[in-house]
Protein backbone atom coordinates (compact mmCIF):
# COMPACT_ATOMS: atom_id res chain seq x y z
CA UNK A 1 0.00 0.00 0.00
CA UNK A 2 2.67 2.31 1.24
CA UNK A 3 4.35 1.75 -2.54
CA UNK A 4 1.54 2.34 -4.32
CA UNK A 5 0.72 5.49 -2.64
CA UNK A 6 4.20 6.63 -3.09
CA UNK A 7 3.73 6.14 -6.93
CA UNK A 8 0.95 8.27 -7.14
CA UNK A 9 2.39 11.46 -5.36
CA UNK A 10 5.60 10.57 -7.26
CA UNK A 11 2.99 10.76 -10.87
CA UNK A 12 1.74 14.10 -8.74
CA UNK A 13 4.77 15.60 -8.63
CA UNK A 14 5.31 14.77 -12.60
CA UNK A 15 2.80 16.84 -13.41
CA UNK A 16 3.81 19.83 -11.35
CA UNK A 17 7.10 19.70 -12.98
CA UNK A 18 5.17 19.52 -16.74
CA UNK A 19 2.99 22.56 -15.44
CA UNK A 20 5.93 24.63 -13.96
CA UNK A 21 7.63 24.38 -17.55
CA UNK A 22 4.57 25.34 -19.23
CA UNK A 23 3.64 28.44 -16.79
CA UNK A 24 7.83 29.44 -18.00
CA UNK A 25 8.95 28.54 -14.39
CA UNK A 26 11.66 25.91 -15.66
CA UNK A 27 12.40 23.74 -12.76
CA UNK A 28 16.14 22.91 -12.81
CA UNK A 29 17.23 26.35 -14.05
CA UNK A 30 21.10 26.72 -15.11
CA UNK A 31 22.03 29.45 -12.21
CA UNK A 32 20.76 30.14 -9.00
CA UNK A 33 22.43 32.58 -6.16
CA UNK A 34 21.64 33.49 -2.12
CA UNK A 35 23.09 36.11 -0.58
CA UNK A 36 23.21 34.85 2.86
CA UNK A 37 23.39 31.31 4.34
CA UNK A 38 20.60 30.41 6.45
CA UNK A 39 22.11 30.57 9.96
CA UNK A 40 23.48 33.88 9.07
CA UNK A 41 20.05 35.54 8.82
CA UNK A 42 19.19 34.24 11.91
CA UNK A 43 22.07 35.12 13.76
CA UNK A 44 21.57 38.74 12.24
CA UNK A 45 17.95 39.10 12.02
CA UNK A 46 17.42 42.13 13.69
CA UNK A 47 19.67 43.85 12.24
CA UNK A 48 18.07 42.67 9.03
CA UNK A 49 15.17 43.94 9.95
CA UNK A 50 16.55 47.43 10.57
CA UNK A 51 18.14 47.35 7.18
CA UNK A 52 15.13 46.80 5.31
CA UNK A 53 16.93 45.12 2.34
CA UNK A 54 15.64 42.50 0.36
CA UNK A 55 18.21 39.01 0.63
CA UNK A 56 17.78 36.01 -1.55
CA UNK A 57 17.59 32.63 -0.10
CA UNK A 58 18.14 29.20 -1.15
CA UNK A 59 17.06 25.92 0.38
CA UNK A 60 14.87 23.01 0.58
CA UNK A 61 10.99 22.76 1.74
CA UNK A 62 10.86 21.16 4.38
CA UNK A 63 7.42 21.73 5.19
CA UNK A 64 4.64 23.55 3.27
CA UNK A 65 1.75 25.33 5.68
CA UNK A 66 -1.85 27.35 3.48
CA UNK A 67 -4.60 29.17 5.34
CA UNK A 68 -6.53 30.71 2.57
CA UNK A 69 -4.52 33.85 0.58
CA UNK A 70 -1.41 33.12 3.22
CA UNK A 71 1.27 30.25 3.08
CA UNK A 72 3.81 29.18 5.41
CA UNK A 73 7.25 27.43 4.16
CA UNK A 74 9.42 26.28 5.92
CA UNK A 75 13.48 25.72 4.30
CA UNK A 76 16.50 24.22 5.27
CA UNK A 77 20.18 24.55 3.81
CA UNK A 78 22.84 22.78 5.59
CA UNK A 79 23.55 24.97 8.68
CA UNK A 80 19.70 26.37 9.29
CA UNK A 81 15.90 26.77 8.73
CA UNK A 82 14.15 29.80 7.99
CA UNK A 83 10.09 30.15 7.38
CA UNK A 84 9.14 32.07 4.32
CA UNK A 85 5.81 33.83 4.40
CA UNK A 86 4.14 33.80 0.77
CA UNK A 87 0.84 36.27 0.69
CA UNK A 88 -2.05 36.12 -2.04
CA UNK A 89 -1.60 40.45 -1.62
CA UNK A 90 1.68 40.84 -2.51
CA UNK A 91 2.14 37.97 -5.10
CA UNK A 92 -1.30 38.38 -6.27
CA UNK A 93 -2.05 35.91 -9.51
CA UNK A 94 1.40 34.48 -8.80
CA UNK A 95 0.45 33.14 -5.32
CA UNK A 96 -1.14 30.21 -6.83
CA UNK A 97 1.71 28.77 -8.33
CA UNK A 98 2.31 27.95 -4.63
CA UNK A 99 0.24 24.72 -5.07
CA UNK A 100 3.55 23.66 -7.46
CA UNK A 101 5.52 23.06 -5.05
CA UNK A 102 6.29 20.29 -2.73
CA UNK A 103 8.56 18.99 0.73
CA UNK A 104 12.09 18.38 -0.75
CA UNK A 105 11.76 21.00 -3.50
CA UNK A 106 14.89 23.20 -3.67
CA UNK A 107 13.40 27.23 -3.97
CA UNK A 108 14.85 30.84 -4.29
CA UNK A 109 13.54 33.11 -2.22
CA UNK A 110 13.32 37.33 -2.55
CA UNK A 111 12.24 39.23 0.39
CA UNK A 112 12.27 40.72 3.39
CA UNK A 113 12.89 39.72 7.26
CA UNK A 114 10.03 40.46 9.53
CA UNK A 115 7.75 38.66 12.51
CA UNK A 116 4.87 36.77 11.59
CA UNK A 117 1.99 37.60 14.07
CA UNK A 118 2.75 34.73 16.80
CA UNK A 119 6.97 36.18 16.78
CA UNK A 120 8.43 33.52 14.84
CA UNK A 121 11.63 35.25 12.31
CA UNK A 122 10.10 34.98 9.16
CA UNK A 123 11.04 36.41 5.45
CA UNK A 124 7.91 37.80 3.95
CA UNK A 125 8.64 36.96 0.07
CA UNK A 126 8.11 39.37 -2.84
CA UNK A 127 9.32 36.97 -5.63
CA UNK A 128 10.41 33.09 -5.98
CA UNK A 129 11.54 30.31 -8.13
CA UNK A 130 11.77 26.45 -7.82
CA UNK A 131 15.82 26.13 -7.85
CA UNK A 132 15.06 21.61 -8.29
CA UNK A 133 12.20 19.99 -8.83
CA UNK A 134 11.96 16.82 -6.23
CA UNK A 135 9.98 14.04 -8.02
CA UNK A 136 10.21 11.43 -5.72
CA UNK A 137 8.77 12.27 -2.13
CA UNK A 138 11.66 12.38 0.85
CA UNK A 139 9.87 8.99 3.00
CA UNK A 140 10.25 10.75 6.13
CA UNK A 141 7.53 13.02 4.91
CA UNK A 142 5.66 9.93 4.34
CA UNK A 143 6.40 6.73 6.05
CA UNK A 144 9.69 7.18 7.79
CA UNK A 145 13.35 5.77 7.13
CA UNK A 146 13.94 2.99 9.49
CA UNK A 147 14.78 0.25 7.50
CA UNK A 148 18.28 -0.39 8.24
CA UNK A 149 19.66 -1.69 5.01
CA UNK A 150 17.80 0.98 3.13
CA UNK A 151 19.03 3.67 4.92
CA UNK A 152 22.53 1.90 4.48
CA UNK A 153 21.78 1.64 0.56
CA UNK A 154 20.21 5.29 0.33
CA UNK A 155 22.33 7.04 2.33
CA UNK A 156 21.15 10.50 0.89
CA UNK A 157 17.75 9.68 1.77
CA UNK A 158 18.88 8.62 5.30
CA UNK A 159 20.80 11.78 5.68
CA UNK A 160 17.61 13.38 4.94
CA UNK A 161 15.56 11.75 7.15
CA UNK A 162 17.36 10.73 10.09
CA UNK A 163 19.47 13.98 11.83
CA UNK A 164 21.69 11.27 14.15
CA UNK A 165 23.08 10.41 10.67
CA UNK A 166 24.00 13.60 9.58
CA UNK A 167 25.34 14.06 12.93
CA UNK A 168 27.25 10.97 12.55
CA UNK A 169 29.01 12.24 8.99
CA UNK A 170 30.06 15.24 10.77
CA UNK A 171 31.73 13.69 13.33
CA UNK A 172 33.51 11.58 11.43
CA UNK A 173 34.57 15.03 9.23
CA UNK A 174 36.05 16.14 13.19
CA UNK A 175 37.71 12.83 14.29
CA UNK A 176 39.69 12.73 10.24
CA UNK A 177 40.27 16.52 10.91
CA UNK A 178 41.59 15.82 14.36
CA UNK A 179 44.01 12.97 13.49
CA UNK A 180 45.42 15.45 10.92
CA UNK A 181 46.13 18.23 13.09
CA UNK A 182 47.73 16.12 15.50
CA UNK A 183 50.19 14.37 13.14
CA UNK A 184 50.69 17.80 11.26
CA UNK A 185 51.57 19.49 14.85
CA UNK A 186 53.78 16.06 15.26
CA UNK A 187 55.84 17.16 12.35
CA UNK A 188 54.22 14.29 10.02
CA UNK A 189 54.08 14.49 6.44
CA UNK A 190 50.92 13.23 4.63
CA UNK A 191 51.70 11.35 1.50
CA UNK A 192 49.58 9.07 -0.93
CA UNK A 193 50.89 6.08 -2.24
CA UNK A 194 49.45 3.29 -4.82
CA UNK A 195 46.23 1.89 -4.37
CA UNK A 196 46.53 -0.27 -7.56
CA UNK A 197 49.81 -2.68 -6.34
CA UNK A 198 51.46 -5.79 -8.48
CA UNK A 199 51.79 -7.22 -4.82
CA UNK A 200 49.29 -7.06 -1.82
CA UNK A 201 51.19 -6.73 0.86
CA UNK A 202 52.04 -4.92 4.31
CA UNK A 203 49.19 -7.24 6.53
CA UNK A 204 47.82 -10.96 6.23
CA UNK A 205 44.74 -10.41 4.25
CA UNK A 206 43.33 -12.04 1.23
CA UNK A 207 43.21 -8.80 -1.43
CA UNK A 208 40.72 -8.30 -4.42
CA UNK A 209 42.54 -8.89 -7.84
CA UNK A 210 41.89 -7.16 -11.09
CA UNK A 211 43.95 -6.76 -14.77
CA UNK A 212 45.22 -4.07 -16.23
CA UNK A 213 44.53 -3.98 -20.03
CA UNK A 214 47.25 -1.95 -21.25
CA UNK A 215 49.36 -3.33 -19.22
CA UNK A 216 48.44 -6.76 -19.81
CA UNK A 217 49.38 -7.35 -15.56
CA UNK A 218 47.50 -8.63 -12.97
CA UNK A 219 46.82 -6.40 -10.08
CA UNK A 220 45.58 -6.00 -6.39
CA UNK A 221 43.27 -3.69 -4.74
CA UNK A 222 45.39 -2.35 -1.60
CA UNK A 223 45.45 -3.99 1.71
CA UNK A 224 48.01 -1.61 3.36
CA UNK A 225 50.23 1.42 2.37
CA UNK A 226 52.28 -0.38 4.88
CA UNK A 227 55.51 -1.25 2.36
CA UNK A 228 55.41 1.89 0.41
CA UNK A 229 55.18 4.29 3.22
CA UNK A 230 58.25 2.48 4.71
CA UNK A 231 60.33 2.63 0.98
CA UNK A 232 59.80 6.56 1.91
CA UNK A 233 61.57 6.39 5.02
CA UNK A 234 64.36 4.48 2.87
CA UNK A 235 64.45 7.12 0.44
CA UNK A 236 65.35 10.11 3.62
CA UNK A 237 61.90 10.90 4.98
CA UNK A 238 61.47 10.34 8.58
CA UNK A 239 58.21 10.95 9.62
CA UNK A 240 55.20 10.29 6.98
CA UNK A 241 51.12 9.32 7.68
CA UNK A 242 48.83 8.55 4.76
CA UNK A 243 44.88 8.43 5.73
CA UNK A 244 43.37 6.24 2.67
CA UNK A 245 41.07 3.56 1.70
CA UNK A 246 42.37 -0.33 1.90
CA UNK A 247 40.36 -3.41 0.62
CA UNK A 248 40.66 -6.76 1.99
CA UNK A 249 38.61 -9.73 0.54
CA UNK A 250 36.72 -10.53 3.91
CA UNK A 251 33.39 -11.04 5.31
CA UNK A 252 30.83 -8.69 6.57
CA UNK A 253 30.00 -7.99 10.04
CA UNK A 254 29.38 -5.42 12.65
CA UNK A 255 33.22 -4.56 12.53
CA UNK A 256 34.45 -5.68 9.12
CA UNK A 257 33.94 -4.27 5.78
CA UNK A 258 35.76 -4.85 2.38
CA UNK A 259 36.41 -0.91 2.10
CA UNK A 260 37.53 0.58 4.91
CA UNK A 261 39.66 3.88 5.62
CA UNK A 262 42.96 3.79 7.75
CA UNK A 263 45.30 6.01 9.10
CA UNK A 264 48.98 4.48 9.26
CA UNK A 265 52.34 6.32 9.86
CA UNK A 266 55.87 5.54 10.58
CA UNK A 267 58.55 7.19 12.51
CA UNK A 268 62.34 6.65 11.92
CA UNK A 269 64.21 6.15 15.18
CA UNK A 270 61.01 5.15 17.13
CA UNK A 271 59.90 1.82 18.59
CA UNK A 272 56.68 0.30 19.57
CA UNK A 273 56.79 1.55 23.30
CA UNK A 274 56.95 5.18 21.76
CA UNK A 275 53.95 4.24 20.38
CA UNK A 276 52.49 2.74 22.92
CA UNK A 277 52.44 6.60 24.56
CA UNK A 278 51.29 7.55 21.45
CA UNK A 279 47.87 5.49 20.89
CA UNK A 280 47.12 6.49 24.72
CA UNK A 281 47.53 10.13 23.78
CA UNK A 282 45.83 9.72 20.48
CA UNK A 283 42.84 8.07 21.41
CA UNK A 284 42.37 9.65 24.55
CA UNK A 285 42.74 13.53 23.57
CA UNK A 286 40.16 12.80 20.48
CA UNK A 287 37.76 11.23 22.82
CA UNK A 288 37.88 14.49 24.53
CA UNK A 289 38.19 16.94 21.41
CA UNK A 290 35.16 15.12 19.86
CA UNK A 291 32.39 14.00 22.47
CA UNK A 292 34.03 16.42 24.97
CA UNK A 293 34.79 13.65 27.76
CA UNK A 294 36.99 10.75 28.31
CA UNK A 295 33.66 9.05 29.41
CA UNK A 296 32.46 8.12 26.16
CA UNK A 297 28.70 6.09 25.83
CA UNK A 298 28.65 2.61 24.48
CA UNK A 299 25.59 1.02 24.10
CA UNK A 300 24.28 0.87 27.94
CA UNK A 301 27.84 0.95 29.20
CA UNK A 302 30.04 3.80 29.25
CA UNK A 303 33.61 3.85 28.22
CA UNK A 304 36.84 5.48 29.35
CA UNK A 305 39.26 6.64 27.48
CA UNK A 306 40.85 8.42 29.92
CA UNK A 307 45.36 7.57 29.53
CA UNK A 308 47.10 5.45 30.88
CA UNK A 309 45.22 2.61 29.66
CA UNK A 310 45.64 -1.02 31.17
CA UNK A 311 48.78 -3.06 29.51
CA UNK A 312 49.21 -7.01 29.09
CA UNK A 313 51.19 -9.54 27.44
CA UNK A 314 49.81 -10.85 25.00
CA UNK A 315 51.10 -14.45 25.89
CA UNK A 316 50.54 -14.14 29.38
CA UNK A 317 46.84 -12.95 28.90
CA UNK A 318 46.14 -16.02 26.58
CA UNK A 319 48.22 -18.38 29.05
CA UNK A 320 45.93 -16.92 32.21
CA UNK A 321 42.26 -17.18 30.22
CA UNK A 322 43.12 -20.58 28.22
CA UNK A 323 46.41 -22.36 29.55
CA UNK A 324 48.41 -22.53 26.83
CA UNK A 325 51.61 -21.18 26.51
CA UNK A 326 51.79 -19.58 23.03
CA UNK A 327 55.72 -19.09 22.86
CA UNK A 328 56.16 -22.90 24.05
CA UNK A 329 53.30 -24.88 22.07
CA UNK A 330 53.07 -25.16 18.39
CA UNK A 331 51.51 -28.37 17.96
CA UNK A 332 48.26 -27.82 16.41
CA UNK A 333 46.57 -30.27 18.38
CA UNK A 334 46.96 -28.48 22.15
CA UNK A 335 45.00 -25.35 19.83
CA UNK A 336 41.98 -27.50 18.17
CA UNK A 337 41.79 -29.53 21.82
CA UNK A 338 40.94 -25.92 23.67
CA UNK A 339 38.55 -25.28 20.48
CA UNK A 340 36.76 -28.28 21.27
CA UNK A 341 36.26 -27.92 24.91
CA UNK A 342 35.31 -24.23 24.57
CA UNK A 343 33.21 -25.22 21.41
CA UNK A 344 34.66 -22.75 19.44
CA UNK A 345 34.70 -23.56 15.58
CA UNK A 346 38.69 -23.70 14.95
CA UNK A 347 39.69 -21.82 11.64
CA UNK A 348 39.90 -23.85 8.02
CA UNK A 349 43.54 -22.98 8.08
CA UNK A 350 44.97 -24.78 10.65
CA UNK A 351 48.29 -23.82 10.97
CA UNK A 352 50.19 -22.81 14.35
CA UNK A 353 49.32 -18.86 14.00
CA UNK A 354 45.74 -18.77 12.60
CA UNK A 355 45.11 -21.47 15.35
CA UNK A 356 46.91 -18.64 18.05
CA UNK A 357 44.86 -16.14 16.30
CA UNK A 358 41.48 -17.30 16.77
CA UNK A 359 41.89 -18.49 19.89
CA UNK A 360 42.72 -15.37 20.73
CA UNK A 361 39.64 -13.59 19.20
CA UNK A 362 37.74 -16.19 20.26
CA UNK A 363 38.33 -16.07 24.11
CA UNK A 364 40.57 -13.02 24.71
CA UNK A 365 39.32 -10.27 22.36
CA UNK A 366 35.68 -9.94 23.32
CA UNK A 367 36.64 -9.36 26.84
CA UNK A 368 38.47 -5.97 26.83
CA UNK A 369 35.76 -3.49 26.69
CA UNK A 370 38.13 -0.13 27.90
CA UNK A 371 41.29 0.35 25.71
CA UNK A 372 43.80 -2.40 26.69
CA UNK A 373 47.07 -2.41 25.48
CA UNK A 374 48.54 -6.25 24.19
CA UNK A 375 52.27 -6.26 23.72
CA UNK A 376 55.26 -9.08 22.67
CA UNK A 377 53.04 -11.48 20.20
CA UNK A 378 55.29 -14.46 18.68
CA UNK A 379 56.62 -13.50 16.43
CA UNK A 380 54.98 -15.83 13.69
CA UNK A 381 52.20 -13.80 13.35
CA UNK A 382 53.83 -10.62 12.30
CA UNK A 383 56.20 -11.43 9.94
CA UNK A 384 57.03 -7.40 9.40
CA UNK A 385 57.89 -6.86 12.84
CA UNK A 386 61.72 -6.60 14.50
CA UNK A 387 62.27 -9.82 17.01
CA UNK A 388 62.40 -8.36 21.09
CA UNK A 389 66.41 -8.73 21.22
CA UNK A 390 65.91 -10.15 25.06
CA UNK A 391 63.57 -12.95 23.55
CA UNK A 392 63.86 -13.66 20.02
CA UNK A 393 60.54 -15.79 20.00
CA UNK A 394 58.49 -12.31 20.50
CA UNK A 395 58.12 -9.80 17.72
CA UNK A 396 57.68 -6.15 19.09
CA UNK A 397 54.10 -5.50 18.54
CA UNK A 398 50.74 -4.21 20.13
CA UNK A 399 47.39 -3.65 19.51
CA UNK A 400 44.80 -1.36 21.45
CA UNK A 401 41.61 -3.30 21.63
CA UNK A 402 38.14 -1.33 22.64
CA UNK A 403 35.15 -3.10 22.92
CA UNK A 404 36.06 -6.39 21.73
CA UNK A 405 38.07 -4.59 18.28
CA UNK A 406 41.33 -3.39 17.51
CA UNK A 407 41.40 -0.48 16.82
CA UNK A 408 45.32 -0.28 16.65
CA UNK A 409 47.88 -2.63 15.66
CA UNK A 410 51.54 -1.07 15.74
CA UNK A 411 55.39 -2.45 16.41
CA UNK A 412 58.92 -1.87 16.00
CA UNK A 413 59.86 -2.00 11.62
CA UNK A 414 61.86 -5.17 10.95
CA UNK A 415 64.96 -3.67 8.73
CA UNK A 416 66.91 -6.29 8.39
CA UNK A 417 66.51 -7.50 4.51
CA UNK A 418 68.41 -10.71 5.17
CA UNK A 419 65.92 -11.67 7.83
CA UNK A 420 62.63 -10.24 5.99
CA UNK A 421 63.24 -12.36 3.13
CA UNK A 422 63.78 -15.78 5.43
CA UNK A 423 60.40 -14.15 7.15
CA UNK A 424 58.66 -13.69 3.29
CA UNK A 425 60.24 -17.18 2.62
CA UNK A 426 58.30 -18.69 4.90
CA UNK A 427 54.93 -16.77 4.22
CA UNK A 428 55.56 -18.03 0.77
CA UNK A 429 55.32 -21.50 2.25
CA UNK A 430 52.09 -21.09 3.53
CA UNK A 431 50.09 -19.80 0.54
CA UNK A 432 51.43 -22.44 -1.38
CA UNK A 433 49.75 -24.60 0.96
CA UNK A 434 46.35 -22.98 0.68
CA UNK A 435 46.76 -19.82 2.80
CA UNK A 436 45.31 -17.07 0.79
CA UNK A 437 46.19 -14.44 3.62
CA UNK A 438 49.67 -15.14 3.91
CA UNK A 439 52.11 -12.80 2.26
CA UNK A 440 54.11 -12.85 -0.80
CA UNK A 441 57.62 -12.13 -1.53
CA UNK A 442 57.82 -8.43 -2.44
CA UNK A 443 61.51 -8.28 -4.06
CA UNK A 444 61.07 -4.13 -4.86
CA UNK A 445 60.65 -3.64 -0.90
CA UNK A 446 63.18 -6.31 0.28
CA UNK A 447 65.54 -4.22 -2.76
CA UNK A 448 64.76 -0.87 -1.31
CA UNK A 449 65.54 -2.07 2.53
CA UNK A 450 69.22 -3.61 1.25
CA UNK A 451 69.89 0.35 0.55
CA UNK A 452 69.22 0.89 4.24
CA UNK A 453 66.29 1.67 6.08
CA UNK A 454 66.42 3.62 9.65
CA UNK A 455 65.35 1.78 12.50
CA UNK A 456 62.06 3.06 12.93
CA UNK A 457 58.03 2.37 14.36
CA UNK A 458 54.75 1.51 12.40
CA UNK A 459 51.49 2.35 13.40
CA UNK A 460 48.10 1.86 12.41
CA UNK A 461 44.92 2.98 12.93
CA UNK A 462 41.25 2.12 11.60
CA UNK A 463 38.81 5.27 11.60
CA UNK A 464 35.79 3.42 10.80
CA UNK A 465 36.03 1.54 14.23
CA UNK A 466 37.50 4.79 15.76
CA UNK A 467 34.60 6.74 14.71
CA UNK A 468 32.16 3.65 15.80
CA UNK A 469 33.44 4.33 19.12
CA UNK A 470 33.42 8.10 19.62
CA UNK A 471 29.98 8.28 18.46
CA UNK A 472 27.92 5.41 19.96
CA UNK A 473 27.45 3.43 16.12
CA UNK A 474 27.38 -0.58 16.82
CA UNK A 475 27.30 -1.34 13.29
CA UNK A 476 30.32 -0.25 11.10
CA UNK A 477 28.33 0.03 8.40
CA UNK A 478 26.76 3.47 9.45
CA UNK A 479 29.87 5.01 10.03
CA UNK A 480 30.59 4.59 6.02
CA UNK A 481 28.26 7.17 3.37
CA UNK A 482 28.10 4.07 1.06
CA UNK A 483 29.09 0.63 2.30
CA UNK A 484 29.46 -1.96 0.21
CA UNK A 485 25.88 -4.11 0.02
CA UNK A 486 24.78 -7.21 -1.24
CA UNK A 487 22.96 -6.69 -4.64
CA UNK A 488 18.97 -6.29 -4.20
CA UNK A 489 18.76 -8.84 -6.99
Amino acid sequence: MAEERLEEMRNMRLKKRDALIVAGKPPYPSEVRRSMLLIEVVANFEALIQDAAAIVLLGRIQAIRKHGGVAFVDIVDQGGKMQLQFTEQLLQEKFVDIELLDSGDFIQAIGTPTHSKRGEKTIMVSTWTVASKAIRPIPSTWFGLKDTETRSREREVDLLANPNTKEGVKKRSEVIKFIRNYLDDKEFMEVETPVLQPIAGGTLAEPFSTHHNSLDADLFLRIAPELYLKRLLVGGFEKVFEIGKNFRNEGVDKSHNPEFTMLEFYEAYADYEDFMDMAEDILSSAAKKITGSFDVPWGNATISFAAPFERFSYVELIKERTGINVLEEKNPKAYLQVFAERKITPPKNQTYSKLVDELYKEIVRPTLQNPTILYDYPVELVPLAKKKLSDPAVAEMFQLVVAGMEIVKAYTELNDPVEQRARFEEQQAARETGDAEAHAIDEAYIKAMEYGMPPAAGFGLGIDRLVMLLTNTPHLRDTILFPLLKSEK
